[in-house]
């Protein structure tokens, strides 16, 4: 089987895991008895805990692991660690499974993404094919628990997770890259990252080698990497906003429209729908670089969430739903393709896991403080919840500008 069919079945048995806890895991913290502020604060757990754990782990992998058998063991810990929601039923109970959880499930998808990009970086693949699959497998999901949720909801949506988590361990043992090597009197870094960025340089060609002392940690990365600047930084936070927007959605899309009179059914199809449009992003993904560029991917993503997250909470009939989850493809596809892009052409090879952890971080960061923050305010109504995810979407278009603004005035200076 080639390398990139064996990456694509990492990220198609990943998400569907994912495909079930998204939608449908706050409806098994409901079904407990949690109220909207508990279950937007246990959904937050996760991205607290990724803040640490991916940049952490992926340094660690970098510089230890080899990618697949270290997604092979996160998966079958987190598989595992998931297994005490069949039993767990208060919040402090849920509270510390999820934190055990997150530490091994959280820094898989930078890692997966990391590795997608080193194999499409080494002409073996194209990340978007491969990362499509792993979208096709979150509708398949998306359907299965729409279908199925219910009577059902705790067995169907913990037990498809932890099936999940296992087949993407079962799969990454079949990936044998070894990690990246770089020689003692050697290191990889950028000219001029702002200078690239301020250009909108957007190619998959590796950073040039230059003379220098080999990194070894977590520490000297955030210390020394070039590549980790203001410019950089900025344009990460802008993609974390727009992720991040989308807190609300995840935690009480699924409870506003079953308040509305959906059925489970419908609201496994509507969260399928927005998935299409992400696949057929991912698969013209090249193309699509290539027109629009990097900042390209993000600004017409962040423009497409505050439109999407506006309408958000107006929308109740079923076509107007349908007609809405279509921005999708653009509020999460298009800032996902255009942020794990920019990492992977402003980062050295050797840094490929710690820099995507990096990423990962600061959507976290920002993904975990609108978790939260949906809770209460969803307690409040749908409309103020949503239109402050629109009002963090155009943050990030500010921050976007920003990191534009700050690149070029560097780049002059140098």
């Amino acid at each position: 089987m080639p390398l990139s069919a064996r990456v694509a079945a990492i990220f198609a048995a990943y998400f569907f895991g994912l495909g079930l806890f998204l939608p449908f895991f706050p409806l098994v913290l409901a079904s407990s008895g949690l109220s909207a502020g508990e279950i937007g604060t246990l959904l937050a757990v996760p991205m607290v805990v990724r803040l640490a754990a991916n940049p952490l782990i992926g340094a660690i992998v970098d510089r230890f692991g080899t990618p697949g058998r270290a997604i092979a063991l996160l998966s079958i810990i987190a598989a595992i660690a998931f297994s005490g929601f069949f039993v767990a039923k208060s919040f402090l109970a849920s509270a510390l499974l999820l934190v055990a959880i997150s530490i091994a499930w959280s820094p898989l998808m930078p890692l997966g993404d990391a590795l997608a990009a080193r194999v499409e970086r080494e002409g073996k693949g194209d990340y978007g094919r491969m990362r499509l699959w792993g979208s096709v497998s979150f509708i398949v999901a998306n359907v299965i628990g729409g279908v199925l949720i219910g009577e059902w909801t705790v067995t169907v949506v913990v037990g498809g997770i932890v099936v999940g988590l296992f087949a993407a361990g079962l799969a990454a043992l079949t990936v044998s890259l070894p990690r990246v090597e770089v020689s003692e009197n050697e290191s990889v870094s950028i000219a001029s990252p702002d200078l690239a960025l301020a250009e909108v340089v957007d190619d998959a060609s590796p950073p040039p080698v230059a003379a220098g002392r080999r990194r070894r940690g977590l520490g000297e990365l955030l210390r020394e990497g070039t590549f980790v600047t203001p410019g950089f930084l900025l344009v990460i936070l802008a993609a974390g906003c727009a992720q991040g927007s989308h807190a609300a959605y995840y935690a009480f899309s699924a409870l506003h429209w079953s308040q509305a009179g959906l059925s489970g059914t419908a609201v496994g199809i509507f969260w399928g729908v927005g998935v299409i449009t992400e696949i057929a992003l991912f698969a013209a993904s090249a193309r699509v670089r290539a027109v629009l560029g990097i900042n390209g991917l993000l600004a017409i993503g962040i423009a497409g969430a505050v439109l999407r997250w506006l309408l958000f909470p107006l929308a109740e009939a079923p076509l107007s739903i349908l007609l809405l989850q279509l921005l999708h493809g653009l509020s999460f596809g298009a800032t996902h393709l255009g942020a794990v892009a920019f990492v992977a052409r402003m980062a050295p090879p050797q840094w490929a896991g710690a820099a995507q952890g990096i990423n990962s971080m600061v959507i976290g960061a920002v993904t975990a403080l609108a978790s939260a923050g949906a809770g209460y305010l969803y307690a409040l109504g749908p409309m103020p919840a949503f239109v402050a995810m629109a009002g963090l979407a155009a943050a990030g278009g500010v921050f976007l500008l920003a990191g534009l603004v700050v690149a070029r005035a560097d780049a002059r200076t140098r």
